[in-house]
């Protein structure tokens, strides 16, 4: 047997990414080159031995020197020097930009850059870090399409047809960033790949594919990054565009924005053959088709991506991480090839902050959330992700601190010892290839994705244990592999096909549950049935009055409020269901009213040896003016005034044998962010608390999850957990007991030799205990109480043991 401490490294990685920035160099010397590569291959190494590969993403400009590349080794480029905003004097940022924040040198002494440089500095990279690791070595090239990082004469002076402007779409004053499907206007220049110049009405598409090709080739890149939603979005830092102004969706211009997005993908496709990795915007896949009419699904089977968009690095500038991972859970439901990639925000070489020393305080609750995600592929395997890549490991001030590739690098093998390896607790049902047959055949769809994948997302901010994702492809073979087994499937109303129904129904009778959102004009008519509802043919919307017993969060002052707002433009229509007169089985758990007719809102009903709840959800945000960063994002709802419809979802989840909620003081205190995964046939818990007076409560089927070398208190048969600002816990101890009291799990020292764990498990009173032992081990693992032996129940094919009616101290070893 082999104990924690003698387990071996983390199971190996495709690749490790790092991103880099020329300031740490301060010259082109071959003595800089050279030392500045090894520090960076030393700094790292722990993370990189886990890799089969490393990749460097060099951060040399904002693309421009793409743009601007003319086949001449010689040439000088405007490269990314300073710290500040670029480009001011052409005001691009839909912000009052004060003098302070204009960009300056981040050095007295700025060295002149040649494409010579950049050359020698990639042959530099690759040979140093392929001696240092033993692995190969890649370098990827960077583009991004907006104003920031560097200066732009090509984008912002020369061809400003290029740029996106929010005001021509009714948005307000956005950050100009370059439209991927524009035209070029006519231009004389010289360019490697046009060196008569651009023609008239050049795509932008064809012109980037070309120049691309060119300047990988000679300089020796391996790939090419595309940013900031470029190729998804123009506008990728708020979720309107091109169809949606906050307030109305325009449908008309769905397919015209899907195609000429199409069409700069196939431009730029014939045009550079090399590999293409992209960053996608803030949103998920349903906002972004809400919002920019964006065909992910075609844009993938373009073939030219190795990963699809990663976890945005937005989440510690506007604290909304359920954003985060809803917008990485949808991306990864379907792959555009065989793996995906996790990036960290740990440094930021253009601005001010620093985000592992300031926004986290070197927190690791942004790596232990989105590493404990996992897909389920079409055979019911968890896939994980197998790319970690690091944005960035040098400061606006080019300084390299080892601290960070030893305080990230860690935590991240730390999560990587207990990645997903089956599905979790919860599951979202992601209707992945529906949502875009919606928007090629039924544009005035459009408004449905971007408001269930939002609806999703305000529950996640409200608590939603939810980390793992399948594709409604993928629903019916993972569903006969036994992976979704004893799930809860977190299902949008539009996964409700009679395919998808009849998998869901034979999940459900065999003891999974279903947890469904949205109106139900989206689900079939056999998804009706299931769910037990029927459609009025009026509805109401409004602020309605709420009724139900879905559970609340404690909270300390105040009582959440029972008005609850609907804004149908912003919910897929108003609420108009009502429950089947044949289903007489079926609970209402809450109800809304406009004074003059009620509708249902939430309902649950056993099916045979399962559960079939639904939710008819609400957007929890209104149209809200431009904010201080330029940007209209959504306005929330204040919870003082309206009940917190994304709390509703997880509330519901009481009737399905699973409790969460948090006690807070004030209404207006956050929840956390949380997942629960499983590895090695325990629960993991990993979460963010933003307020520390918030304390996240928990009951899961088996009973009180008991954490690791954590405290609980139990009371009503709900945990309590003093959770820090990260938490990142394993859960093998499940308690059921009706005294009220503190819990506590420790691990104990391996004995005797050859035992692998031992767990001391101290609170009990008259306690029914489960324990879930490590996969192999039920049938000869050993329980004392109080010291004594004694023989629990075993599950060998569960690896489940179960102690009833105990009062003491309890050790588990096997």
């Amino acid at each position: 047997m082999v104990s924690k401490a003698d387990q071996a490294h983390p199971s190996t990685l495709a690749r490790v990414g790092l991103e880099l920035s020329l300031k740490p160099f301060r010259g082109w010397s071959q003595d800089a080159l050279d030392n500045v590569a090894h520090t960076v291959f030393e700094q790292w190494a722990n993370l990189i031995s886990a890799a089969d590969s490393t990749a460097i993403l060099l951060w040399i400009a904002d693309g421009s020197e793409i743009l601007e590349w003319r086949d001449e080794l010689s040439d000088e480029v405007t490269w990314a020097s300073s710290v500040g905003f670029s480009n001011t004097e052409v005001d691009p940022y839909g912000v009052n930009v004060t003098p302070e924040m204009i960009a300056e040198p981040y050095s007295d002494h700025i060295p002149v850059l040649t494409y010579a440089d950049i050359q020698r500095i990639i042959v530099t990279l690759k040979r140093v870090g392929e001696a240092a690791t033993g692995k190969p070595v890649s370098v990827g090239a960077t583009f991004d399409a907006g104003p920031e990082f560097a200066k732009s004469a090509f984008k912002y002076v020369r061809h400003p047809e290029l740029v996106a402007r929010g005001e021509d779409r009714g948005l307000g004053k956005l950050i100009q960033m370059v439209r991927a499907n524009s035209r070029l206007n006519e231009d004389a220049q010289p360019y490697a790949a046009f060196p008569e110049g651009i023609a008239q009405d050049t795509s932008f598409g064809e012109f980037l594919g070309k120049q691309s090709q060119s300047y990988l080739s000679a300089l020796g890149f391996d790939y090419l990054w595309l940013s900031n939603g470029f190729g998804f979005s123009a506008y990728s830092w708020t979720p309107l565009g091109e169809t949606f102004d906050g307030a109305t969706f325009a449908p008309e211009r769905a397919e015209a924005a899907s195609e000429s997005m199409l069409q700069f993908w196939r431009d730029f496709g014939q045009a550079c053959t090399f590999p293409v990795e992209v960053r996608g915007t803030n949103f998920t896949t349903g906002i972004d088709i809400g919002g920019d009419a964006t065909p992910a699904r075609e844009i993938y089977a373009s073939g030219q991506f190795r990963n699809p968009p990663p976890n945005s690095p937005w989440g510690p500038l506007n604290e909304d991480f359920g954003i985060e991972m809803s917008g990485y859970l949808s991306r990864i439901s379907v792959l555009p090839a065989d793996g995906f990639l996790f990036r960290f925000y740990a440094n930021d070489p253009w601005f001010w902050q620093n985000p592992w020393w300031d926004f986290y305080n070197r927190e690791p609750f942004d790596i232990f959330l989105p590493l404990s995600v996992a897909r389920i592929d079409n055979d019911g395997c968890a896939q994980t992700a197998q790319d970690i890549q690091i944005l960035a490991i040098d400061t606006q001030a080019g300084q390299l601190d080892g601290r960070v590739g030893q305080e990230v690098g860690s935590r991240i093998l730390q999560a990587l010892e207990a990645t997903p390896d089956e599905a979790g607790p919860l599951v979202w049902l992601y209707p992945f290839d529906e949502y875009h047959d919606d928007l090629a055949g039924d544009p005035d769809s459009i408004r449905h994705p971007y408001f269930e994948d939002w609806y999703l997302t305000a529950a996640l901010n409200a608590g939603l244990p939810l980390n793992t994702v399948v594709s409604t492809s993928a629903l019916e073979t993972a569903a006969k592999s036994g992976a979704l087994r004893d799930r809860t499937i977190v299902a949008p109303t539009r996964t409700l096909t009679e395919s998808s129904v009849n998998a869901l129904r034979k999940l459900v009778v065999a003891g999974a549950r279903v947890l469904a959102y949205g109106p139900i004009d989206r689900a079939s008519a056999s998804g009706k049935v299931l769910l037990g509802l029927a459609e009025s043919p009026t509805g109401i919307e409004g602020d309605l009055q709420f009724v139900g017993d879905i559970v609340e969060d404690c909270v300390q002052s105040g009582m959440q409020s029972t008005v609850l707002r609907h804004i149908a433009a912003l919910s897929g229509g108003p609420v108009s269901e009502v429950l089947r007169d044949d289903s007489t089985d079926v609970v209402a758990h809450a109800h809304v009213s406009d004074g003059q007719s009620r509708r249902v809102y939430a309902t649950s009903h056993a099916l045979g040896e399962g559960t079939v709840a639904w939710v008819r959800g609400s957007s929890t945000f209104e149209k809200s003016p431009v904010d201080n960063h330029g940007l209209r994002n959504p306005k929330h709802l204040d919870p003082a005034l309206f009940r917190d419809a994304g709390s509703i979802l997880t509330g519901l989840l009481e009737h399905l044998g699973t409790h969460v909620s948090s006690r807070r003081q004030t209404l207006h205190a956050s929840r956390p962010v949380q997942a629960l995964h499983r590895h090695d046939n325990a629960y993991w818990i990993s979460g963010y608390l933003a307020d520390l007076t918030t304390q996240p409560r928990l009951r899961l089927p088996h009973g009180v999850p008991v954490f690791t070398h954590t405290e609980c208190w139990i009371e009503d048969g709900v945990g309590t957990y003093p959770f820090g600002k990260s938490y990142h816990h394993e859960g093998r101890v499940f308690v059921d007991q009706k005294t009220a009291g503190t819990l506590s799990c420790r691990e104990i020292a391996h004995f005797p030799y050859g035992t692998s764990r031992s767990l001391n498990v101290r609170g009990l009173v008259e306690a029914n205990v489960t324990v879930m032992v490590s996969k192999g081990y039920a049938s000869t693992a050993r329980v004392l109480l109080d010291g004594q032996p004694i023989e629990p129940t075993r599950n060998s094919d569960s690896d489940v043991l179960e102690i009833a009616g105990v009062t003491g101290a309890l050790t588990i070893s096997w």
